[in-house]
């Protein structure tokens, strides 16, 4: 079920942006709304953004938490989900509930334009690192091997 929520998602998501932050840029706070719709939000204290803008990317965060539950305890990591590409009714009927099934937080972005600027490649997670909300690296994903080695470093 997880993977059809990413499939839909990926089915109706846009190209990545040219205009995607880079490292050196100062980041705006991303104030969303998790999957239980409490405020969750990137800002000065977050060390870390998990971002996934497909299925495979989601895929890959959702298999590194699940192996490594200690991460969801780093209150510095924060995990964002762009599913505006997701049709409303698939989104409140079928992947909602699926994430509200998650141990942990995901900050959801239903309308798109807060997650616009997080750089993103096809089928790949995102994990930016952050300090005092400037981009002080990024880095793309292919394996939850390759993520866990990074996220446990």
């Amino acid at each position: 079920m997880k993977a059809l929520i990413f499939v839909l998602c990926s089915l109706f998501t846009t190209s990545v942006l040219a205009n995607t932050y880079q490292v050196g840029d100062q980041i705006t706070d991303i104030k969303l709304q998790d999957q239980h719709e409490a405020v969750y939000q990137v800002d000065a204290s977050t060390t870390r953004v998990l971002f996934s803008r497909s299925m495979d990317g989601g895929t890959l965060i959702q298999e590194a938490l699940e192996a490594e539950p200690a991460l969801t305890k780093d209150a510095g990591l924060i995990y964002v989900a762009d599913i505006s590409g997701m049709p409303s009714l698939i989104a409140r009927f079928v992947a909602l509930p699926q994430f509200k099934k998650f141990p942990y937080r995901v900050a959801l972005d239903s309308e798109g334009e807060q997650t616009l600027p997080l750089p993103a490649q096809k089928d790949q997670a995102t994990l930016i690192e952050l300090e005092n909300n400037k981009v002080t690296n990024i880095l793309f994903f292919e394996t939850t091997e390759d993520l866990l080695a990074m996220l446990k470093s």
